[in-house]
């Protein structure tokens, strides 16, 4: 998936670089600072609307439609980081042609106009790229997970599984989902464990895929088949990436 998301922002980075090799001899450096320098200021214009005005997802809900909504996720991924990868290369592009231009009496004034149009996105850009890391690092902190209780019982095909209730409360400033939110893994020595289809769970099936309101807590049960009843499970629940950690705990089986 972020072969889909990066691919055009590097591809266009190399082509720039491309440009650059191909145009270095070139007897108007201030003439290509400028398309360059024009390529990238709309170029950094759409990642600055994209930023302010996010295409959120607003199609049906529900598990069904769970891949149109991560489509829908990649294709504004993909579109903004094209638009900052175009930026970022035609910005350098146009600075090496405007310093050129600069070192010439008769260009200078048009290389000078042309450094500064190229990187009139850049602090902005810069500015926000931080403050979005910055939120989205306190938007997964805000982020609570407990677990409250394990239950042995048998699967659907009778197995021996058992079933994890775990609460996540949502002190974010957005509506969340666990499935949207929260990576989980349960091992036991060392092996994930499979899930289980388990009759007491059913009213709480869909929970994890269900919005919550910020301020809002709610319960989420998973069924998961043992590989033996007398080894402790290890429970590992964090964001996807790992950069924050909700919880590792370590459980022995209880009785039925």
């Amino acid at each position: 998936m972020g072969l889909i998301v990066y691919a055009p922002a590097v591809m266009f980075f190399v082509a720039a670089i491309i440009m650059i090799v191909k145009l270095k001899k070139t007897k108007h450096p201030d003439k290509i600072a400028r398309i360059f320098a024009v390529i990238a200021v709309i170029s950094g214009l759409i990642f600055l609307g994209c930023s302010f005005y996010p295409f959120d997802y607003d199609g049906p809900g529900g598990i069904d439609y769970i891949g149109q909504a991560i489509v829908w996720a990649l294709m504004v991924k993909c579109l903004l980081y094209t638009a900052l990868g175009i930026y970022i290369s035609f910005a350098v592009a146009a600075t090496v042609y405007a310093i050129k231009a600069m070192k010439k009496k008769e260009t200078r004034k048009s290389g000078v106009i042309s450094l500064i149009l190229s990187w009139i996105c850049g602090l902005v850009i810069i500015g926000i790229i931080l403050t979005n890391v910055v939120s989205e690092q306190t938007h997964k902190r805000n982020i609570k997970v407990s677990l409250t209780d394990i239950t042995q019982t048998v699967d659907s095909d009778g197995d021996d599984a058992v079933f994890v209730s775990v609460e996540l409360r949502n002190d974010t400033k957005r509506e969340i989902s666990y499935l949207g939110s929260v990576y989980d893994e349960v091992t036991q020595g060392g092996r994930e464990l499979s899930h289980a289809l388990i009759a007491e769970i059913k009213d709480y099936s869909d929970n994890d895929i269900k919005l919550i309101d910020p301020g809002s807590s709610i319960t989420v049960k998973k069924g998961y088949k043992l590989k033996s009843t007398s080894e402790p499970i290890k429970l590992h629940f964090s964001s996807y990436g790992g950069d924050v950690v909700y919880g590792d705990y370590t459980r022995e089986v209880p009785n039925k």
